[in-house]
């Protein structure tokens, strides 16, 4: 376990500390697709929960997600990082995460309420420039600003953060009449009610085979890559557990197959339709450690076989 002496660190777990009385009482949502967190009591002095998420992979071309990078990012990108995972080293997997956290508990308090979110990241990026170490960069973030302890958190590292409302709003996915799961996030508070498109959209059936999907490994090494915005100093090293009692039965990781929508200000200033698009639906368990100095995570893989690639 990381012991974090960081002054963001120590200041956040004190505002948590002194929040805790306002939030203990954080309403639980409707969710009827998520499983409780069964890291609680292991950890109680870490943020834990469980995170019920698609996590699916744009190929787009290298060049492409260079120029989509900030100027003083896109040189890191680590081709041979991914290239072992049979994608060619022209081609850039971003990657496009929904879904709901749900029981996010810290000291035994249901310390936030569930929420929703989108995340727009970047893996496979030296930020240490020893050629090794690779890490994930959030451009955007969708939330709801209904939780403004996520919001905080979330800008506290430099992302963008962009308010927003998803539909459906208390779960992770709506089941369409066909059996395919769906998710639309719509940019602001009111856009929904006012008739205006959804800024983001996702599609998804079970896959109908496993050839050519991307391996297990692969999904663990970037969900478990700590995280950046664009203060590159200090990481969220979340801990992505895929080996505990969540991540089995109805909640095991399920191969999916469809479709993503994604409009401005996430690749640039148009919409852009992915469709063929590779994913996997998964509810695994949670540890953050927060606002961990990046240089000290140099070589981190993860704990072990159940969250590293």
């Amino acid at each position: 376990m990381l012991v974090n002496t960081n002054p963001k660190a120590l200041l956040g777990s004190l505002l948590l500390l002194l929040l805790l009385p306002l939030v203990s009482s954080a309403p639980q949502s409707n969710c009827t697709s998520c499983a409780p967190n069964p890291l609680a009591s292991i950890y109680p002095n870490n943020a834990t929960g469980t995170i019920n998420s698609t996590t699916a992979v744009l190929l787009v071309p290298i060049a492409h997600a260079r120029a989509l990078l900030p100027a003083h990012l896109a040189p890191l990108l680590l081709p041979h990082a991914w290239t072992r995972f049979s994608i060619p080293p022209n081609q850039y997997p971003l990657v496009v995460e929904t879904g709901i956290d749900h029981d996010i508990r810290f000291q035994g308090i249901n310390a936030v309420a569930d929420f929703s979110s989108l995340h727009f990241t970047f893996p496979f990026i030296g930020l240490l420039g020893d050629n090794a170490t690779c890490f994930r960069y959030t451009s955007y973030i969708y939330l709801p600003a209904t939780v403004p302890l996520a919001v905080s958190g979330a800008q506290a590292y430099g992302e963008n953060v962009l308010p927003a409302t998803f539909d459906p709003a208390d779960a992770a996915y709506r089941r369409t009449s066909s059996g395919s799961i769906s998710q639309k996030i719509y940019s602001g508070q009111n856009s929904q009610a006012l008739g205006q498109p959804p800024a983001a959209r996702t599609l998804f059936a079970p896959a109908l085979s496993k050839r050519d999907q991307f391996s297990p490994a692969f999904y663990r090494n970037v969900t478990n890559q700590p995280i950046f915005g664009n203060d590159t100093t200090v990481c969220d090293n979340m801990i992505r557990f895929w080996n505990t009692s969540v991540s089995q039965g109805e909640y095991e990781p399920q191969d999916l197959y469809g479709e993503v929508e994604l409009g401005p200000p996430l690749v640039g200033g148009r919409d852009r339709v992915w469709r063929g698009v590779k994913a996997v639906g998964v509810t695994t368990a949670f540890l953050e450690n927060n606002y961990v100095p990046c240089v000290g995570l140099r070589g981190y893989k993860g704990t072990g076989s159940g969250d590293s690639g």
